[in-house]
Order: C-alpha cells, then structure tokens, then sequence
C-alpha cells in the first residue's frame, strides 16, 4: 500500500470517527463511492477501535477477540488429558489462541500447551504454513529464545508445546516505570541476541512487544511467540494485512510502517519494533502515543517520511541514535541486520562514557548539584548583610540580583537532584533542558560575587577574600567539576 493509498484510508477514518456510530456506515458510502475495498478497509479499522480500548497495551486478540475462539475451544482445557499432556492452568493467551501450564507424561516434564485456534485447522493453507513456521521455530536454539517442541494433532485440533518459562513480562515491568539503566542495557542485548538468531535461520518475528518478552526468576530474559514468525522467502495467500478480516497477527503499536500497510515484511521489521520497544522501556511511554488514532497518524507520517514526533531524547547517551535508526520509516535505512545493530548495542554497553548511571559516579554528581546549590543559597544572605557597607542603592540592586540568579540555580539543581533520585530516566533529558540556564545564572552570580569583593576591599578585607573564593569555587566548578561529574555519571557523552 502506497503513502497516498493509506493517506486516503486515514483521512477517511478519521472523518468517520467524528460521526455518530449510526450515520457512519452511511457517511462511508457516501465518501467512498464505488471504492468497496476503501470502505471494507475503514471499517475493519474503526471495528478495531471500538473493540480495543487501549489496543497498545493488549495482544493482538485482544483487538479481534470475537474472532479468535469459537465453536466451544474458549472453554478452559483445565484438569483435562489432550493426548499425553495433563493440562494444569491456563496462563495466557495469545494471536493464536490460549496457553497453558500442562504436564508431559511422556518425559515427566511442565510444558507450556498453546491450543490453537480452529481457523489453523479448518484452513488447509494456513495449516501447512503453520506446519513449516513451527518446523522452523523448532530449530532456533538460544538461551533468550523459548524453546518451541512440537506441532501435534490431537483430536483435531492442533497444539504447539513449547518451553514453559516463568516470571514477569516487560509488560508487568513497565507498570513499575521505566527500567532502571543497567537492567535496560542488559534486556535490549539480551533481545537483539535472540533476534541475530532467529534471523540467522530465516524467522522473522513480526510481534515483538513487551507482553512477549518474560524475563524469568533468575534474571535471563526470554523472547516468546516465535512460532508465529515466517521465513521472508515463503509466500502465501494469506500474507498478513492489518486488516484482512480474521487476521490478528502483529501488534498495531508495534508494526513497521510496511507491516501496518500491508505490504511484505521482512526481518528489518523486527528491527522496528525493537525500536519501539526499547523507547518504551527506556521512558515507559510508546512512542506513538496511547490511542489507536494517535498510531495511525504517527505512521502516516513516518510513511511520508516524516520523523512521527519523536522529539525528547532517551535517558541513555548513544541508545538515543540507535533506537532513532531502528524506528526509520523505510527499511533500507534501518540497519542491515540484526547483528549490527547487536554490536551497536555492545559497543554502547561497553563504553565508559556510556555506562549507565548509578552507583560511586552518580553519587558524585548528586553531590556536586547540593553542594552547589547550598553555596549558591548562601550568597544572597550574604550580600543581604554587606549591602549597608556599599553605596546606595547599588548594595540593595547587586543582593536582589543575586537573589533571582541564586534562586534560578538552586531550583534547577535540587530539581536534577530530585529527578536523579526519583525518575533516572528522565535525567538526561531535564539537564540538557535546564543546564543553560544553570550556566547564565552561575556565572552571573560568580560575577556579582567578584563585584561586591571589589567594592569592600580595604575596609573589610577578610569578607572581600571569601566572596572571592567563592567566586572562584563557584565559576571553577561549572568549567571544570560539573563536566568531569556528568560524563563520569554517563549524563554526557
């Protein structure tokens, strides 16, 4: 689908939504014409957005969900036998159906059970690429990858038993924030790993998003669902269209601009959707907003070779251009392959002037913004007590100078201060914001401390030295402390 094509479907989306629900079928009629597929086009997405609510947040069933499970295989498998396997609990549920904890009487081991929907059954298309897909998936072996088993039939129904892995979601994680620094760095590698491996043999994702990502009890991070990933050189009828009716494969949040649209897709979409990811893990907002219209305007635009909004910058130094190049509209702009965009990532990791923040240098950095901010406090009652010994009124003007500056400095300090203690994240981004302004207001008072020394040497030489140490200290440390505490804190790179 062309620019100009998905353009039109938008623009028509959003006029139909402005309309009362009863009138809309009639105002699309009436706009489209003859233009049947326009119509069956707006309506699949304006279907999409009465069902889902928040749609970023839940799977892709939760966007189709009436067309997922049908003819009774909703009905909890609990406490019943398939086969060899003794189902335990339901665990979730997915683009292709429910999953379970079940247990294996054959080799006495847990697996996870993922009943498939009855449309892989009924389809024999589908089937037999779903056959291949799994074959496939089967053959990936990494330690941030589930491993899939089997593809089995069983009484006509067909399952995927697969490594049954425990733990928290990125998805549960992001309700806590943003995650810290140094767990960031570790996810993102641990799943551009899994994905260098999964494109080495041909699979293709196509749904990475936090919900499919778990990181287990220990720590590892697994990256789940590859069994719904294709090989990009097979071809079929059934290629995934946003919205092709009963299709739910992909995550619209999560799509690349030629998977949203239609078109084929290939493994750089992945490298898309790790982009999106990772800026969602790195502030704990997506990118491209939290409604189903915000998306599809934010694609169009990075269809049309816009940069979609994407204005604040991410807490890390470095992570910033690398996820910026991952989220480029055209493909062939992205990286060429996962594994670079892996060593770009390890080259970040290993770079001391990018390691995250935390521990002895953030320490020392905090330090230097309250200390400073105390010193800087001080000078205004300072210049309060020696304002009588210098000519009126110049004694009131420099102490409500200094006053304002002193004030303006102190704010943004302990504000940095604050931020750094309470939301890292945001660290980076509220320096850059805020630092020129500490700069004019510390050299300001650094000049206004000089000043004052000056106009009580002779009489009171003891007060003008220290206003001329401070002076020093003050317009020393932002030229030589403050830079040596943020690139040691990796604020700066």
């Amino acid at each position: 689908m062309n620019p100009a094509r998905w353009k039109q479907i938008n623009d028509l989306f959003h006029a139909a939504l402005e309309r009362d629900p009863a009138t809309r079928d009639a105002f699309l009629r009436g706009a489209a014409g003859s233009d049947e597929a326009l119509v069956r086009e707006v309506r699949s997405l304006l279907a999409s957005h009465r069902r889902s609510g928040e749609f970023l947040d839940q799977p892709a069933w939760g966007v189709a969900a009436d067309l997922i499970l049908d003819d009774g295989a909703a009905l909890s498998l609990v406490g019943r036998r398939i086969g060899t396997y003794v189902v335990v609990e339901e665990i979730g549920r997915g683009g292709m159906g429910v999953v379970y904890a079940a247990e294996d009487a054959r080799l006495g081991r847990t697996v996870a059970l993922k009943a498939l929907t009855p449309e892989y059954t009924r389809d024999p298309t589908r089937r037999e690429r779903l056959i291949r897909e799994a074959r496939a998936a089967a053959a990936l072996s990494h330690p941030a990858i589930a491993t899939i088993f089997a593809l089995e039939e069983i009484d006509g129904h067909l399952y995927i038993t697969s490594e049954l892995v425990r733990g928290r979601t990125l998805r549960d994680e992001l309700r806590d924030g943003p995650l810290p620094p140094a767990q960031l760095q570790a996810a993102l590698v641990a799943i551009a790993e899994a994905l260098a491996a999964a494109h080495q043999r041909g699979i293709v994702h196509r749904d990475l998003k936090p919900e499919n990502i778990i990181r287990r009890d220990d720590g590892q991070i697994k990256v789940l669902d590859f069994g719904i990933a294709r090989s990009p050189t097979a071809s079929s009828p059934t290629a995934t269209k946003l919205t092709q009716a009963g299709v739910a494969l992909g995550t619209p949040g999560y799509m690349a601009p030629e998977q949203f649209s239609g078109a084929d897709v290939d493994a750089r979409a992945d490298q898309f959707a790790f982009g999106v990811l990772a800026w969602e893990l790195a502030t704990g907002e997506h990118p491209f907003g939290t409604d189903p219209a915000s998306v599809i305007a934010r694609m169009t635009e990075l269809m049309e070779g816009k940069t979609a909004g994407l204005s604040r910058a991410l807490p890390l130094p470095g992570l910033d251009r690398i996820v910026r190049r991952c989220l480029r509209a055209a493909p062939a702009e992205r990286y060429a392959s996962a594994e670079a965009l892996l060593a770009d990532l390890r080259a970040l990791e290993s770079s001391p002037a990018r390691q995250p923040m935390g521990g002895d240098t953030l320490w020392w950095w905090q330090f230097h913004q309250v200390a400073i901010a105390v010193i800087d406090a001080l000078m205004p009652i300072a210049m309060w007590a020696i304002r009588r010994w210098i000519d009126r009124p110049y004694g009131s003007i420099l102490f409500l100078i200094a006053l304002a500056v002193a004030t303006i400095s102190v704010t943004l300090r302990l504000n940095l201060y604050f931020t750094s203690r309470v939301h890292p994240s945001m660290l980076v981004e509220q320096r850059n914001r805020s630092f020129s302004a500490i700069v004019i207001a510390d050299v300001l008072l650094g000049v206004l401390l000089l000043v004052a020394a000056s106009l009580i040497a002779g009489e009171h030489d003891e007060l003008s030295a220290l206003f001329l140490s401070v002076a020093v200290v003050v317009l020393a440390s932002l030229g030589l402390i403050e830079p040596a505490t943020t690139r040691a804190a990796g604020l700066k790179a």
